[in-house]
């Protein structure tokens, strides 16, 4: 069957929704908000209590902090807490932490 052929024929809106996702990379996309919902129990209690993760994308996790002081340590542990995230099968490739209330960081 060509491929004009194959267009014309209706499909089951299950499968083109399928290729849709696939293509949106959906299901990545909510498989990291995972990150966001689970923060508290990746961080702890103590930083949970002074940054909050606020968003997410493909590659990137934004955490909002307290103060600068909170932000330098949180940079500093960056790559611990990205590996805690692969537990939870995110696997992200960078923190961006922003002081709360400010837009710049």
């Amino acid at each position: 069957m060509s491929r004009q052929e194959r267009l014309k024929k209706p499909r089951h809106i299950s499968r083109i929704m399928s290729v849709l996702l696939d293509d949106m990379n959906i299901k990545e996309k909510m498989n990291n908000w995972q990150v966001v919902k689970k923060w508290h129990d990746i961080v702890g209690d103590k930083i949970a209590q002074h940054a909050q993760a606020v968003g997410v994308d493909t590659e990137n996790l934004y955490v909002e902090v307290d103060n600068p002081t909170w932000q330098g340590q949180l940079f500093l542990m960056k790559n611990e807490i990205l590996s805690k995230c692969r537990k939870h099968n995110v696997f992200l490739k960078d923190i961006k932490f922003h002081i709360s209330g400010n837009k710049e960081a």
